[in-house]
């Protein structure tokens, strides 16, 4: 099946971080997989907990969340202050994204293992964000996405995931990657 290519301007911002914590949350992350919400409605205690960690409650959208769960877990197994986690604390991915802009370190847009990966909606209301796992070719990535499920972009769960760093997912637009250099 072909997918038509995003016409958004891709781009990717790189941020420092210690290279305990990243591969520390990428572990984290992994490990989330398979977790599934309560009743479908970002509920549940996993999802709540995601939720919690950028203080929001249950039933709000939580892809960017679980994404900072994993770095703030991986902070506190590793005894790291809180501010060494280098992505912004929010729920929002259009915010999330746009702290990292701030940082103006941009570089090559090329998907590497622990970049996360993000898409816009149209009216640029909102998004969604993932986790690059595993990089094949052609933009291909394997990622781990939470508010996700095995035939839906929204809902259901923590999956991993088959995407493209060009292509459209739903009906959202590819926003670009945030890497991460390691310190």
């Amino acid at each position: 099946m072909l997918f038509p290519i995003c016409l958004f301007s891709q781009v990717k911002y790189e941020l420092k971080c210690n290279k305990e914590l990243l591969l520390k949350s990428r572990e984290i992350c992994i490990s989330q997989v398979g977790i599934k919400e309560a009743t479908g409605h970002n509920d549940g205690e996993r999802v709540e907990s995601y939720l919690a960690s950028v203080g929001l409650s249950k039933g709000f959208p939580y892809c960017a969340a679980g994404q900072y769960y994993c770095f703030l877990k991986a902070s506190e197994i590793l005894k790291l202050d809180k501010s060494e986690i280098p992505i912004y604390r929010t729920g929002s991915t259009l915010k999330m994204f746009n702290e990292a802009i701030k940082n103006k370190k941009r570089v090559k847009y090329l998907a590497k293992i622990d970049d996360l990966l993000f898409w816009i909606l149209p009216n640029r209301s909102g998004g969604h964000v993932e986790r690059v796992i595993k990089v094949h070719k052609a933009g291909w990535v394997d990622c781990v996405g939470f508010n996700t499920g095995i035939n839906t972009r929204d809902g259901e769960g923590v999956a991993m995931k088959r995407r493209n760093i060009y292509h459209i997912l739903s009906r959202m637009k590819v926003r670009g990657l945030i890497g991460f250099k390691g310190i």
